[in-house]
């Protein structure tokens, strides 16, 4: 199993700089934000997926920006129409970046009495390009995974699946690993954290609650075949070196997989 962990680490560096610490902490893969850059020097965020090949590392997934996402579900239609088209833009410049798969909420916050069928509207188009252009997308369990449940069961593609985030699945009574469980065999990528039950802390695995043996019992059963982490220093780890703190989270995500 490929071991992997999200190009924002906690630290703030250009982002070669970042993919070089990665590679060089041992990782196989990274996960990338579509965002531009902008700091110390702007990078354009079509050329990650090549930078990031150039080191030897492979590219998991892109996850998209989500801020707006609860305009997916929205009764007005020129609000809602006009989101769907700037995802399907992000999901087709990922592609055209070399990017073969990319993760996405389905809704933000508490999002709550909306109609279904303005939801299945707009994953409809989104799954149709997908289709298309051949790439994955993972929907993601956030707060009220009643809305990405929906979309999972209407929509039976090879290129819609689960994205598992650890830490949202244990927070404040979530499922603790029974979305998980459930959607196995959709499951296209993980997202591994800890937290504290309280909030979406991104701790290493095994500094809080997060029941990590028994999702790693779950995740071996299915075809995902990459432990991807979300994680920042937090506390003791905030003294350490970006090479440190990414050394200790690979000698960590390798212990997982044992």
């Amino acid at each position: 199993m490929k071991t992997g962990i999200f190009s924002w680490f906690g630290y703030i560096l250009p982002i070669e700089e970042r993919l070089k610490l990665i590679k060089d902490a041992g990782f196989d893969n990274v996960m990338l934000w579509w965002e531009d850059e902008s700091i110390p020097r702007f990078m354009d965020k079509k050329s990650f997926v090549s930078l990031a090949n150039e080191l030897g590392l492979n590219v998991d997934n892109i996850h998209l920006p989500y801020e707006d996402c609860n305009l997916l579900w929205s009764d007005k239609t020129s609000d809602r129409e006009s989101h769907v088209n700037e995802v399907l833009k992000y999901i087709e410049g990922c592609k055209s970046s070399g990017a073969n798969r990319i993760v996405m909420h389905t809704n933000r916050g508490s999002l709550s009495d909306v109609d279904y069928k303005n939801g299945y509207k707009s994953f409809e188009k989104i799954v149709l390009l997908a289709e298309d252009i051949k790439i994955k997308v993972a929907v993601e369990n956030t707060k009220k995974f009643e809305y990405t449940d929906f979309i999972l069961n209407e929509f039976n593609s090879d290129y819609l699946g689960f994205c598992y985030d650890s830490s949202h699945d244990f927070i404040n009574g979530e499922s603790k690993g029974e979305i998980l469980r459930k959607w196995k065999d959709r499951l296209f990528c993980v997202h591994l954290s800890d937290n504290d039950g309280t909030d979406d802390r991104h701790w290493l695995p095994k500094k809080g609650i997060v029941d990590f043996k028994s999702i790693i019992d779950i995740i071996k059963e299915t075809s995902c075949d990459r432990l991807s982490m979300e994680v920042y220093p937090f506390e003791e780890e905030k003294k350490l070196s970006p090479a440190r703190f990414l050394k200790l989270a690979y000698e960590i995500n390798r212990k997982l997989i044992v």
